[in-house]
């Protein structure tokens, strides 16, 4: 696993690989900031430059650079991945307003579209975060819907989970769970959810485990989607191999990919992926007593 998924799905790069890449990125370019910027804009611009050829950690125009070669998972239109869903129309949206490493406007549109039209009964959210996306998502249910969300136990003043929704009358919609991905105990979630959106690693095992999650709360039919595919190194290769065992989909113009069970064929093939070592020994479930 580790050799065809590299390290960087596992751990941040370590100084010295930082350090070997900003030379990489050298140019003359970088002697005129430094001369007319100073060292702080002149590691800033070092930084920019190799992510302009990484692709990681840019706007969403990089990912079609022509030379890049780290965006395996085929590209589809929405409108071909739900081509029973009018995406003409934009759904009603609270705090739609991007925010620094949240999820766009126009992907958070694309969620919300989906639900509005499955009307599902739950949805399993993995990385509350600020709440923008579970908020959205609980005002799109059905009447009876509720939405899971997984993150960290909240720090006062640091991590405020949730706070979006906190006085929002969509919270009677909302169940937060405070708890990691990789030790959520999903049994009582078995086959419940229509719609699971993955948002919360982006290193293993935590990728892994989120997938082991999805596919175990996901009924037959239902969606999982992934959010920063092509702007998160881990997310991107480990996906990358998802790809390669099931039908998955990168969203045209944005970070979302989808991976709809909407086949017996499809849906059985992902039970059989729980088996793998990758998935199954990526979580750390009590035992069942």
């Amino acid at each position: 696993m580790q050799k065809f998924l590299a390290n960087d799905a596992y751990s941040y790069p370590s100084a010295a690989a930082r350090f070997f890449r900003g030379l990489s990125a050298l140019s003359l370019n970088s002697l005129r900031v430094l001369l007319r910027k100073g060292p702080a804009a002149t590691q800033s611009f070092v930084a920019s430059c190799h992510h302009v050829h990484a692709g990681y950690g840019m706007p969403k125009s990089w990912a079609t650079l022509p030379w890049r070669e780290n965006l395996a998972v085929p590209k589809c239109g929405i409108g071909q991945l739900f081509p029973e869903i009018d995406f003409t129309d934009c759904p009603s949206l609270v705090f739609p307003i991007s925010r620094d490493l949240g999820i766009s406007t126009e992907e958070l549109a694309i969620l919300c579209r989906v639900a509005s039209h499955v009307k599902p009964r739950r949805v399993i959210e993995f990385g509350t975060a600020e709440g923008r996306t579970a908020v959205n998502l609980a005002r799109h249910l059905a009447d009876e819907g509720e939405v899971v969300t997984l993150d960290f136990s909240p720090i006062a003043g640091q991590n405020d989970v949730g706070f979006f929704y906190w006085n929002h009358p969509a919270k009677a919609k909302i169940k937060q769970v405070s708890c990691s991905v990789i030790e959520w105990d999903s049994r009582p979630y078995e086959n419940s959810a229509e719609i699971v959106f993955c948002d919360a690693c982006d290193l293993m095992p935590g990728l892994a485990a989120e997938l082991f999650q999805a596919i175990t709360t996901l009924k037959p039919g239902g969606v999982i989607f992934r959010h920063d595919y092509g702007s998160v190194a881990g997310t991107t290769l480990f996906w990358n191999w998802v790809a390669t065992q099931l039908p998955v989909f990168h969203i045209e113009g944005t970070t979302l990919l989808c991976l709809r069970l909407n086949n017996p064929e499809v849906f059985q093939k992902a039970q059989s992926l729980l088996n793998d070592p990758i998935l199954k020994d990526s979580v750390k479930v009590p035992a069942a007593g």
